[in-house]
Order: C-alpha cells, then sequence, then structure tokens
C-alpha cells in the first residue's frame, strides 16, 4: 500500500535558514555559504516526490504538462525581477557595463546564466568583469536545467520498466539516479581539482546533489530510527548548514569533495525531520515564521543580491555595514513578499489551458529577446573598428598618434569631438583575438595558431606570442599589414608569457609555451613580436626574470630575430570606472607615474639580450613623467586596468613601422 504523503514544514525552514545564510554571507563577508547547495537537495527531494506522485496517479509522467506549469511557477517571479533589476542597473550601474548587463539579463531570463559564467571564468578578460546584479541566477539556471533532466531520467526509468516487465518503479528510479549521481560526483570531484571555477558552474558537477535528494525521497520511508537519534542527527545537520561557510572556503573548493559538507547537512536534516521531538531542530525549522518565510525565500534569494550590488554602486564602497546590510535584508524580505503574493500567486491563479499558457509564455519570451536586441543596437552600436581608417580619425582621435604632430602634442590636447571609444561599448573595445577565440583558455596546452593581415602574397610573416598581453597588440599589427603586406600569425594563450618558467596559477603555460616554441621553430617566420617583461609593479616583476632570457635565447639558436615591447602600464583602479565618473574631465582620470612604471625599462636591464632583438619602450606615449593618463590622443587607452583597448593599439601603427620595418629587414 501506497504509504501517505505528509506536509515537510521543516523543508520551508530549512529553505529559509539556506536563503538568509546565502545573503549574510554575500552581505558581510564577501563570500559563500554552501546554501545554495541545500537548495538543490531540498529540489531533489521534492521534484522527485512531485514525478513519482503524477506517475502513480496518471500511470504515466505528462512532460508537457509538468514543464508548462513549471515554468507558469517559475518563470513570473524570475521575469518580474531580472526585468527591474535590467531597467535598474541601466541606470545606477556603470555606463561600461551595458552590454554586460544586458547579456547577462538574457543569460539570466532563459536560465542560461551558469553556462555563461563557466565561460567567463575560462575568458581571462572576462573575469575582470564588474560583479553583475544577475550572477545570483547561476544556481536557478542549474535548478530549471536540473527539472529538464529529472523529466529525463523519469522517462528512461519509465521505458526501462516496460522493457523489463516490472512494476517497481522506485527500484528502477534508485537505480537510474544512483547511476547519474555517481557519475556526477566523480565528475564533479575532477573538474573541481583541474578547473574550479568552470566546476562552480557546471550542471554536470552539480547533478549529483539533485540526485542525493532524489534518492533520499524514494527510500526515506525506509529510515527507521529512535527518536534521540533523530535528535542528535538533526542538530548535527543544522550546525553543520550553519558553520559550512565559515570552516570552508566555498567558491574555492567548491564542489567536488567539499559540497558533500553541506548536502550531507541537508540529509542530516531531513531524515531527522521525519521524528519531532521536544527541542529538536525540526521544532525550529517548523517555526511558522520560519516555515512563512520559506514559501517567500525563492523571490528573497532573487531580490538580495542585486540590492546589494546596488548599493555598492549607489554609496560607492566595496563593504557594507552592520545597519546597511540589516537594510538590505529588509527591503529584499518585503519586495519578497509583495513579488509572491502580489504577482505571484495571482498570476498562478489565472486558469488557462496548457496552450494557452505555453502560448503566453512564448510570446514573453520573443518579446524579451526582441525588445533587449533592440535596444543593443539602438544604443550599444559597435567601437570603432578596421572600417575606419588611421586617416579619417587622425585629427580629431589620434590616440599615440598625437606625439607624432609637430609640436609634440601633450596627450590632453584640446578636440572638437569627445574621445572614443563611447563609454557604453569600451568595454568591448577589444581585439578580434578574444571574438574569434584565438587565446586558448586554461587546460588547453595546444598551439593553437590564427592568421591575419595578408594571407596569400604577403612579403614578410610576423608571429605574435604571449598572452593577453601581447594579444592587446594584434590591431595594430593587422593596422601595420595592411599598410606593408604583412602576414600577423598568433600564438597566444590566456595568462600565460612568453617566458620557460611556471606562471603562478597557471601550471599549464610551461607545457603550452614548449608546443610554441616547436611549431614556430618548424614555421619559421620572419620576427617574433610579444611583450618582453611584466609591468604589474610587484617586487617580483623588477627584473627580467631568467625565464623570459632563455627563451629569447632559445630563438636565437633558431635565428628568428626578437621584437621586445616593454609591457604597458598596469593601473590600480579599473580606467572606465574612474571615466564613467569623470565622463565631462577625463583629464581627472590618471595615475602618478611613479607609482604606475618603474623609472628603468627592465629589459634594457636584463642579464643577456641577443643582438638581433630589437626593444622598445613605449611608457612616453602613457605618461608625460608626472602622471600616466588614462585618455591619450581622445582615445580610451585601456578598457580595463591593465589592458589597451583596440582603438588606443591601432592608433600605434605610426609609432611602430619604422622600427618593425627595420626589424624585418635586418
Amino acid at each position: 500500500m501506497e504509504t501517505k504523503r505528509r506536509i515537510r514544514p521543516e523543508l520551508e525552514g530549512l529553505r529559509t535558514i539556506a536563503a538568509i545564510l546565502v545573503a549574510i554571507y554575500h552581505i558581510w563577508f564577501n563570500r559563500v555559504s554552501g546554501g545554495v547547495d541545500v537548495f538543490f537537495v531540498v529540489s531533489g527531494f521534492l521534484i522527485t516526490t512531485s514525478l513519482l506522485s503524477m506517475y502513480r496517479k496518471n500511470g504515466k509522467v505528462l512532460y508537457f504538462s509538468y514543464i508548462v506549469k513549471l515554468m507558469k511557477r517559475l518563470l513570473p517571479t524570475a521575469w518580474l525581477i531580472s526585468i527591474t533589476t535590467l531597467i535598474a542597473g541601466l541606470y545606477i550601474l556603470p555606463v561600461f557595463t551595458k552590454q554586460q548587463t544586458l547579456n547577462e539579463f538574457l543569460a539570466s531570463a532563459f536560465y542560461f546564466q551558469n553556462w555563461r559564467l563557466a565561460i567567463d571564468s575560462v575568458d581571462y578578460l572576462a573575469q575582470n568583469n564588474s560583479a553583475s546584479p544577475f550572477q545570483h541566477f547561476w544556481a536557478l539556471s542549474i535548478q530549471f536545467q536540473f527539472y529538464l533532466v529529472w523529466l529525463l531520467l523519469f522517462f528512461v526509468a519509465i521505458t526501462l520498466l516496460r522493457l523489463f516487465s516490472s512494476n517497481h518503479i522506485k527500484r528502477m528510479l534508485i537505480i537510474v539516479i544512483s547511476v547519474v549521481a555517481i557519475a556526477s560526483f566523480g565528475y564533479s570531484v575532477y573538474l573541481t581539482i583541474v578547473n574550479q571555477p568552470v566546476a562552480y558552474y557546471h550542471t554536470f558537477t552539480r547533478v549529483w546533489e539533485f540526485g542525493v535528494g532524489g534518492i533520499l525521497a524514494l527510500t526515506i520511508h525506509k529510515i527507521v530510527i529512535s527518536s534521540r537519534l533523530s535528535w542528535v542527527l538533526g542538530w548535527m545537520g543544522l550546525i553543520g548548514l550553519i558553520s559550512c561557510g565559515i570552516v570552508l572556503q566555498v567558491s574555492q573548493l567548491f564542489p567536488g569533495y567539499a559540497a558533500l559538507w553541506p548536502v550531507l547537512s541537508a540529509v542530516l536534516i531531513i531524515v531527522a525531520g521525519n521524528y519531532s521531538t521536544h527541542f529538536s531542530a525540526f521544532q525550529l525549522l517548523s517555526w511558522k515564521p520560519l516555515v512563512k518565510f520559506g514559501s517567500i525565500s525563492y523571490a528573497f534569494y532573487l531580490w538580495h543580491w542585486p540590492l546589494l550590488i546596488f548599493y555598492y554602486a549607489l554609496f560607492e564602497v566595496e563593504t557594507v555595514s552592520l545597519i546597511g546590510g540589516l537594510l538590505i535584508m529588509t527591503v529584499a524580505a518585503i519586495l519578497a513578499y509583495v513579488t509572491i503574493y502580489g504577482f505571484e500567486v495571482p498570476v498562478r491563479n489565472i486558469q488557462l489551458s496548457l496552450w494557452k499558457t505555453a502560448s503566453i509564455i512564448l510570446v514573453f519570451s520573443g518579446a524579451i529577446w526582441l525588445s533587449t536586441f533592440i535596444y543593443q543596437e539602438s544604443s550599444l552600436a559597435l567601437p570603432v573598428t578596421d572600417s575606419e581608417t588611421l586617416s579619417e580619425r587622425i585629427n580629431d582621435h589620434p590616440g599615440a598618434a598625437v606625439y607624432l604632430e609637430d609640436g609634440r602634442l601633450t596627450p590632453l590636447a584640446e578636440f572638437d569631438e569627445p574621445f572614443i571609444p563611447r563609454l557604453e561599448v569600451a568595454e568591448q573595445d577589444r581585439s578580434v583575438i578574444y571574438e574569434e577565440r584565438c587565446m586558448v583558455g586554461k587546460v588547453t596546452t595546444a598551439a593553437k595558431v590564427c592568421e591575419y593581415g595578408e594571407l596569400i602574397d604577403y612579403d614578410y610573416t610576423i608571429a605574435l606570442v604571449g598572452g593577453s598581453h601581447s594579444a592587446h597588440w594584434q590591431p595594430m599589427l593587422e593596422e601595420l599589414a595592411k599598410m606593408h603586406n604583412l602576414k600577423i600569425v598568433t600564438y597566444l594563450k590566456s595568462s600565460c608569457r612568453f617566458t620557460e618558467e611556471d606562471v603562478p596559477g597557471s601550471p599549464e603555460c610551461a607545457e603550452w609555451f614548449t608546443n610554441v616554441k616547436t611549431k614556430i621553430a618548424k614555421d619559421t617566420p620572419d620576427l617574433i613580436f610579444t611583450v618582453g617583461n611584466v609591468g604589474s609593479q610587484q617586487e617580483e616583476f623588477d627584473e627580467v626574470s631568467d625565464g623570459f632570457i632563455e627563451a629569447w635565447k632559445y630563438f636565437e639558436k633558431q635565428d628568428i630575430p626578437l621584437f621586445l615591447v616593454r609591457d604597458t602600464p598596469w593601473y590600480k583602479q579599473h580606467v572606465l570606472t574612474c571615466l564613467s565618473q569623470n565622463a565631462d574631465e577625463p583629464e581627472q582620470c590618471k595615475a602618478k607615474q611613479e607609482e604606475i612604471v618603474r623609472d628603468v625599462n627592465p629589459i634594457t636591464q636584463a642579464d643577456y639580450l641577443p643582438e638581433t632583438a630589437t626593444t622598445i619602450d613605449l611608457t612616453d606615449y602613457f605618461c608625460d613623467g608626472e602622471y600616466c593618463h588614462y585618455v591619450v590622443g581622445n582615445v580610451i587607452t585601456h578598457f580595463d586596468a591593465n589592458h589597451l583597448t583596440a582603438t588606443f593599439s591601432r592608433s600605434f601603427a605610426p609609432v611602430f613601422e619604422k622600427p618593425i620595418l627595420e626589424a624585418l629587414e635586418k
């Protein structure tokens, strides 16, 4: 006989605790708590129970009906909050974050934000993105994807039942879910070791957490424990949950083995909840205020993060006071209550057929995509591209070429036009290297090659080698390629350098550079263009390291000349943040040269420099001896703290023209 389902009020209380922990750790400790993992376990428990009940009632799972009803329950709140957040973000956040905000809005509204963040985590430059008011949607995205996966698992289990003429649905589900959960956990452990940032947002590294909840839902009726043990397990689970974020640095260790802590804490609470005793965790979690708050915990979670990001932006702070944090949580709770009971519940109670409901969802989805696309096209035009030549913008936007004019103009000379690129698009004004995926990411060690400039009847080949600080010279080299019939071949990897030694945090760089050396020696370009030092002001970079010198010697033996560029300035703040705050007075955005640039070029002071090497120091094109400027020749120099905009890079073509041609003709 089927056991009678009973209400589990402690699950709502558990959701409340998890949601509040997430908010507390985000607001005051700038770290994560493990509370999201609890949401995943509870979701796995509830959806498995729900789908099993549907199967037993109807003899089948009504897949279309379930998906439509699920979307009707989830989308109104998610879309209301995401649209409100988007509108507020476009007014409150710095203007240069508009494109990122729009992109993450779409990713959140359509539940693939976790994959966008996973991709960004391997994009060296995207890691520098400002905190997004939609970042927390990664968990909702995984949860929605998980619901679809669970429908597939039920389909597989039911199909196997019919294939083997069996009636044991629970047994088959346990087998299917266990296989997927074990595979997911193994992959989670592996990927967390290999690439933790990607593992954190990856759907399959989290499926096992839902699986644990699902298996628990299928087996809990067989778990019999004493009331005394129940009391102990309940408090162990609750204390474990609360302490997880304190003991573990969740954002660096999760998911992997470490996620067992909050997952098992949730399991202990759910198991113990079957047996209510005095002064138990069950009694606490079943307390009416906690249960009531649990009904709005979904909306509370969605509201608290954008409120936090807007707090940072409005008050221009990096930390939140006690009063400020309590205010954020209070406002989030009020907005959550209004959202659920003033909007979601009325929408949910509207009686429409499944097809009408699905049609309305489809229409709203199209409207969101279309309106966002129109806004992007009308308000966020692409930055200056190759179609506008240097000669066409030399008068009003000379960039580095301002120094080539008669009288040696200062970088702050007055111009009739505003600076370029526009702040709205400046963060996207970067080399096509990134858009075309010619910069290999973490883990990859292959020597990927991309080609630019003249590809057929060219006079010389230049190899552009290194990391992102080499990559930002690709626009300049491509400009030169048009002028002088050159072929540009790139060998680039994020976070790596033109050095034989390991790069801290990127152990795969050494293997990648070994592969690059072999490839270049075989390709034999006429010149290697690379960055010859590290511009960071850390003491370890005061001198050119032996790893760089060994690389120079290797190519000297291969009879391939080098063109070594001194690394460009690394600023201590995001250039676009300052310019957004001083758009009418860009001259206010600058840094003291003595704090940003070493007095002597480390390359020229290296213990060894090949006779065939050409060096160039561009410090004077950024700095005037006292300050280094964020806008030079009416062009923004950097799109973050240390990477050049493509527009400014191109403006260096006249500067590099003579020395590069001389190096090629040596």
